[in-house]
């Protein structure tokens, strides 16, 4: 394994959706790159190896990185050469208008960061990534049967918008795409990076970043070998490392204001409602995910197929003994479909005596939307022609057979520990603001009180998007990378 060494411009810290992005603009610019990744780089044998390897190679914590508050909630991030672009389902949204009023004009960024320079970008992003409305041959029955049901009730939908290229419809997005179909970022501007001379190191972590005279001048770690590196930086350094992993490396490096690095954690928590119909629905043919109702979204949430493999599904499928096993035998004809809610608790990132410390818990008004979601899906699956729908719900009805049974859903727990919540998608640990009283960065991207140091990854969001980021995060780096490509040195 090569051994990070030697000096450069830039540093950028993490290989994911804005580490790749912010690490190719510099390397274009004719600017010397390090990009330096925590986890191992995705070989062709780590790929479609079923979820529990995925996990296991490729997720944080092999997949048990978690928020604990009121209940725990698994946290999936991938850690690997491409970050979770590799291991996520492929869904690109461009940033809406009203998305972006509120998450930048409301902290008077719109100026700093237009819309039209983020559209700018979205639109050379599609074309490196071949983003492209999923195709009809590839919606699968899951996608079928909601757009079926989103038709009937009247719910505004459409077919989901993804990063791949001559998709196989294998559902495997989330173990890294088996045929490398899937234009996650390791396959696209990491290499495109590289070509440009950027120098990448896979089992480096930054432990620290070097500052003097108020400028950060380095960077030093430990390699997967354990030992120690440093690389020096001429520019600055560029922190791309996700809402968890980038705050908890500007407290040991102490960096930013006091009290706001790692605070104002949030997320999209989401839970899923499984269908059984008739006929065979077959999760693992078509796209992992293909279809999604927006309708609700102004009220805070939107709804998704999840082609979950079966060792997912089942770990979160509620009952024991014999009801488990008639769920298990019902999965050839399961539907399942998830409620994304964009939540506004706010939590914490810190480092904890095991390692990284999340705490959250959803508000009431969060787990209401998810409730709500959680009622509709049900509702969706019985006009698709379910049998029957299991809400998931520990206190309320198991199995949902009629109309007359939707009724009872509304009296849902709140509590978070009724639910089998997930989340994917993080935001705001390093938020931007005006000045360091209100946040982390500045509307430069730059860490207030330091010199040479920026972030661009969903950690500088001041409030939670409520669409998937991935194609934001790269918009903001590729804007943010631009513009630092011309920073001047000293």
């Amino acid at each position: 394994m090569s051994h990070a060494e030697g000096s450069c411009d830039f540093v950028v810290v993490g290989s994911g959706a804005g580490g790749a992005t912010a690490a190719m603009i510099l390397a274009e610019a004719g600017r010397e790159v390090v990009l330096l990744e925590e986890g191992p780089a995705v070989r062709d044998e780590d790929r479609g190896l079923g979820t529990s390897e995925a996990f296991f190679r490729l997720f944080r914590a092999g997949g048990t990185q978690v928020a604990v508050g009121r209940s725990v909630i698994p946290v999936l991030q991938g850690r690997c050469v491409g970050g979770t672009t590799v291991v996520n389902g492929a869904i690109v949204w461009r940033m809406p208008e009203d998305v972006h009023a509120r998450c930048f004009g409301a902290i008077g960024a719109a100026e700093a960061i237009p819309l039209r320079e983020m559209e700018r970008c979205f639109d050379r992003i599609e074309r490196d990534h071949a983003v492209a409305v999923t195709p009809e041959g590839l919606l699968g029955r899951n996608g079928l049967l909601m757009r079926g049901a989103a038709e009937k009730l009247g719910l505004e939908g459409h077919v989901i918008r993804r990063n791949v290229l001559a998709c196989q419809g294998s559902s495997r997005c989330l173990e890294a795409c088996p045929s490398k179909r899937k234009q996650s970022v390791e396959q696209t501007y990491v290499p495109r990076a590289v070509a440009r001379g950027a120098r990448l190191y896979a089992g480096h972590e930054v432990r620290h970043i070097e500052v003097q005279g108020g400028r950060a001048v380095g960077v030093q770690g430990r390699d997967a070998e354990g030992r120690a590196f440093r690389v020096t930086a001429r520019r600055g350094v560029v922190v791309a490392a996700s809402a968890v992993q980038s705050p908890l490396l500007l407290q040991r490096s102490g960096l930013g204001p006091r009290g706001q690095v790692g605070a104002h954690f949030m997320a999209h928590p989401a839970a899923a409602v499984s269908g059984v119909y008739r006929d065979e629905v077959k999760l693992w043919q078509g796209g992992t995910q293909t279809y999604e109702v927006d309708h609700f979204r102004q009220e805070g949430f939107k709804l998704e197929t999840a082609s979950l493999p079966l060792e997912l599904a089942g770990v979160r499928m509620a009952g024991f003994g014999k009801v488990f096993q008639e769920k298990i035998g019902d999965y050839q004809r399961t539907a399942v479909w998830g409620v994304q809610v964009r939540a506004e608790a706010e939590g914490k990132v810190r480092r904890g005596l095991g390692g990284t410390s999340i705490a959250y818990t959803p508000e009431a008004r969060d787990m209401e939307r998810i409730r709500r979601g959680a009622r509709v899906l049900c509702e969706m699956h019985l006009a698709a022609g379910a049998t029957h729908v299991y809400p998931g719900v520990h206190g309320g009805p198991e199995v949902v057979r009629s109309e007359a049974d939707l009724r009872a859903l509304g009296e849902l727990p709140l509590d978070p520990r009724a639910w089998s919540l997930i989340i994917s998608h993080v935001f705001g640990t390093c938020r931007m603001s005006r000045d360091a009283r209100g946040g982390v960065v500045g509307h430069d991207f730059g860490v207030h009180g330091v010199k040479g140091v920026w972030v661009v990854d969903a950690s500088i969001f001041a409030t939670t998007p409520g669409v998937n980021p991935q194609h934001s995060i790269m918009a903001l780096a590729m804007l943010a990378a631009e513009r630092i490509a011309e920073e001047r040195a000293g």
